[in-house]
């Protein structure tokens, strides 16, 4: 869909801030013991030309607090799985057919911080998977365009910015403020990088125990996995 840069449609409502409306809805979702969603993410590169290429990602996440996660995310030149399960990172590349494991911690969040700061290694859609995501967002300006409906949703719609990015987001309203979509524009890019996620969220039921275990497809190999430092 179109997303409305800031500045560009007038203030609507400030009944909630943009912070506390954001607060409610990470908090929610950082207090969902069990919960998966689909997820479609178009990247929007815009050329020297001025030409705008699109590259789609389709995504399936899997959560069970406080240490287990699945992601699948295919497009048209990767498919890859990421699991965290009993203390252990694992990323499994199906097309080239190896994985790779490291030690992980008992918490979904330490362990993404520690892939990251000694792997180099980032998540898809791991801003929705942290239980803490509300404590950590920082921005400088913000506004609330008030309520949209978004493919038959009724949503709250806001955005921030700071140096280094611009986000817009659409939340539900109602008493479970489930991110709809979001999209984010990159701000140091030369050429204007912009990133759209729309999510369709399932309902808990559909996580089991055994979605979080990896066995190596026949035929994979297992490789190292270095310290990025």
């Amino acid at each position: 869909g179109v997303v409305l840069l800031m500045g560009s449609t007038s203030l609507c409502a400030e009944e909630e801030s943009p912070k506390e409306i954001m607060h409610k809805a990470m908090h929610y979702i950082g207090t969902m013991d069990k919960f998966s969603f689909d997820a479609v993410v178009v990247e929007n590169e815009t050329a020297e030309d001025g030409t705008v290429n699109k590259y789609r990602h389709d995504v399936s996440v899997k959560v069970d607090r406080p240490g287990r996660f699945r992601i699948d995310m295919k497009n048209e030149t990767r498919d890859r799985s990421n699991y965290l399960n009993n203390g252990v990172f694992t990323m499994m590349d199906h097309g080239h057919g190896y994985y790779g494991q490291v030690k992980a911690f008992e918490t979904i969040d330490v362990t993404l911080d520690h892939i990251f700061e000694k792997y180099g290694i980032r998540s898809p859609l791991a801003q929705l998977l942290y239980s803490d995501m509300h404590k950590r967002a920082k921005f400088k300006t913000s506004k609330n365009f008030g309520t949209v409906m978004v493919d038959g949703t009724e949503c709250t719609y806001i955005a921030f910015s700071n140096d280094l990015r611009e986000v817009h987001i659409w939340i539900e309203t109602g008493d479970k403020p489930l991110v709809k979509t979001y999209s984010i524009i990159d701000k140091t890019d030369e050429g204007e990088m912009r990133m759209n996620t729309s999510l369709f969220w399932k309902n808990s039921s559909n996580v089991s125990e055994k979605d979080f275990i990896f066995a190596a497809p026949k035929g994979a190999s297992k490789i190292s996995v270095n310290s990025a430092y």
